[in-house]
């Protein structure tokens, strides 16, 4: 029996109409979470596993836009929506320290993995564009009957809803973006940088990954990306995306975010956005830069700024409780 016909080893919550069957990406990474489990492993490492399965045991699924994905629904159904979007080349679980707190602060917690990304299906169109990261959210939040729902979102996560508060804003009541800014664009970075990420993540790290060399990603998050020292445990997490992102979605989406359409785009929308923002930025982020996120808020009619100082473009992982506690004050002061 191969590892993709044998049953999943996890009890996951009951179905229900709108769910679809789980994709194979999480029907291997099940079954090797739980082979592992039944081995002998160092304390640290059971522990760490056992937390894997935990998030595992939330999966849901379902098809949008003909492509099935991966989401979790946590915290009371009648509790204020709040929608978790991920960033590029990452997935839902790097929100995991954030859901549980919020979902017992009485709030509905949905988090998802963007088609291409995660545990959710490849989009064999490859329409992996911000407008078609758009429609799926747009999707998802009707087919759950989210209504306006609070999103917070991190880095490419944020160009998506963004997108959607300014082309559908019935669907957003407010919005938090985590290592976001303005782009500005630059000719020969366009053609260079999509070429250097696809070499970086498809050529470098994910074979790297592939091989368990965890450790190597690790270090160049924490001397590129990162002031502060994720734990191992996230790292892994972290890595995981890795493994399972399409490399298509590492190519469409690098070189659309270098179209000056694109970038010019991002000005105009927050311009129209009427709901709260609260950009949230890393002092020492070497992507999204404090400034062009100042200039960024600026634009925005309900827009304020925060600066985390020593953080770098992982603050999920980097800052998890600040993180925390910025979402449950903002959230708080929502009317």
């Amino acid at each position: 029996m191969s590892v993709l016909a044998q049953p999943i080893p996890i009890e996951r919550p009951p179905a229900r109409p709108i769910d679809a069957p789980p994709t194979a990406k999480y029907i291997e990474y099940a079954n090797e979470v739980a082979a592992r489990l039944a081995g002998k492993l160092s304390a640290r490492e059971r522990r760490r596993l056992e937390g894997e399965r935990a998030l595992l045991a939330r999966a849901r699924f379902i098809e949008l836009n003909g492509v099935v994905h991966h989401y979790q629904d946590v915290g009371p159904l009648d509790g204020e929506p709040l929608l978790l979007i991920h960033g590029w080349d990452c997935s839902s679980f790097w929100w995991h320290h954030v859901v549980d707190p919020l979902a017992q602060a009485g709030y509905r917690v949905v988090s998802y993995d963007l088609k291409g990304h995660g545990f959710s299906d490849s989009d064999p169109r490859q329409d992996y564009t911000v407008a078609g990261f758009s429609a799926d959210v747009q999707a998802l939040s009707r087919a759950l009957n989210l209504g306006p729902a609070h999103v917070a979102a991190f880095s490419l996560g944020a160009f998506i809803g963004l997108h959607v508060a300014a082309h559908q804003p019935d669907l957003v009541r407010s919005l938090i973006f985590f290592n976001f800014s303005l782009l500005p664009y630059n000719k020969f970075a366009s053609q260079f940088v999509p070429r250097l990420l696809d070499t970086v993540f498809n050529g470098v790290l994910r074979p790297i990954e592939r091989r368990n060399l965890w450790w190597l990603p690790f270090i160049y998050a924490r001397l590129v990306m990162a002031q502060n020292t994720p734990s191992v445990g996230d790292i892994r997490l972290g890595t995981l995306g890795l493994r399972y992102c399409d490399p298509a979605a590492v190519r469409v989406s690098a070189t659309e975010l270098s179209r000056p359409e694109i970038l010019a785009a991002v000005a105009e929308q927050a311009k129209t956005i009427q709901q709260p923002l609260l950009l949230v930025a890393g002092a020492n982020d070497p992507i999204m830069r404090p400034a062009d996120g100042r200039k960024l808020v600026a634009l925005a009619p309900n827009g304020s700024f925060l600066e985390v100082p020593k953080c770098g473009h992982l603050i999920l992982f980097e800052l998890p409780e600040h993180v925390i506690q910025i979402m449950r004050l903002f959230l708080k002061g929502v009317r």
